[in-house]
């Protein structure tokens, strides 16, 4: 499970001991630097093979430093070696190396994608009269959803994994690889929510004001990592809910837009405050 990149630079190391005139062996060289990194990228895949995902961001952090690190310095030692007769070499060494880093970062996402999916679901909905919901105390006060607490803990979950194998490395294009899974877990949760609140309108009716505030927490908590394409659907599924409540058949008639739809999102920050702490910066 390492990408040895140390014995490749001792290895370059010592045949600037042993040749006297490298510069005509430029080739060769190049071709056994690129050689050893791809031993090296297919033990890393088997070392994957059949284990979990903190197996694949093991490898994905050994492929982010060698691409940081190792081969940078690789590079450096050929070309001094060669007098810069090695031009094309980090770019091959990249190349194989970020294959595998995008293939088992690719495979990581879908699994994130995949428990996303698993989480995300909006349970028993529980139809709530008015005059109910009217009468309720503020000691009876209702707790955080448990759809939203059980999506929260996935993003959370994602986070920390990630956070724990790759800390603060990025890609070579300079995203870190935490934003990157939380965009997709983020996209994921809201995605999911927003399809199965369209494809149970008739259910969720009585309660869309409250749908519509859980919607309306949810963007403004996950802003930073949603995409455009899912922040609009966000919006247009929160217009459906709204317009459906002030239809004269949903609880609120419409608070999710006024003071009583602000005073709602602020007790959600309330209640589920340890989430949005656990995905602050």
């Amino acid at each position: 499970g390492v990408f040895d990149g140390d014995l490749l630079l001792q290895c370059v190391q010592k045949l600037s001991d042993d040749l006297t005139r490298s510069e005509e062996c430029s080739k060769e060289i190049e071709k056994g630097c690129f050689m050893v990194s791809q031993k090296c990228c297919e033990g890393l895949a088997g070392y994957v093979k059949d284990r979990s995902d903190a197996a694949r961001l093991r490898v994905v952090a050994e492929c982010a430093n060698a691409l940081n690190t190792t081969i940078v310095d690789v590079v450096r030692e050929v070309s001094y070696l060669t007098n810069g007769q090695s031009e094309s070499l980090e770019s091959n060494l990249s190349s194989v190396i970020s294959v595998l880093e995008r293939d088992m970062f690719d495979v990581f996402l879908k699994s994130v994608k995949r428990n996303v999916s698993a989480c995300a679901r909006l349970g028993l909905i529980e139809n709530l009269s008015t005059d109910e919901q009217q009468n309720k105390g503020p000691d009876e006060s209702v707790p955080f959803p448990p759809y939203l607490a059980a999506s929260f803990l996935t993003i959370v979950r994602c986070r920390a994994q990630v956070e724990r194998a790759l800390r603060d490395l990025s890609r070579t294009e300079g995203t870190t690889y935490q934003f990157l899974a939380l965009q997709t877990a983020s996209d994921g949760v809201v995605e999911n929510i927003c399809l199965e609140l369209k494809s149970k309108l008739n259910h969720v009716r009585p309660q869309a004001d409250v749908f519509s505030i859980h919607l309306q927490f949810l963007i403004s908590t996950l802003k930073k990592y949603l995409s455009d394409e899912v922040l609009s659907l966000a919006s247009d599924t929160r217009r459906m809910l709204l317009s459906a409540s002030t239809g004269g058949r949903g609880t609120g008639k419409g608070m999710g837009n006024g003071p009583e739809g602000l005073t709602a999102v602020e007790n959600l920050e309330r209640l589920g405050r340890v989430y949005v702490m656990c995905l602050g910066d």
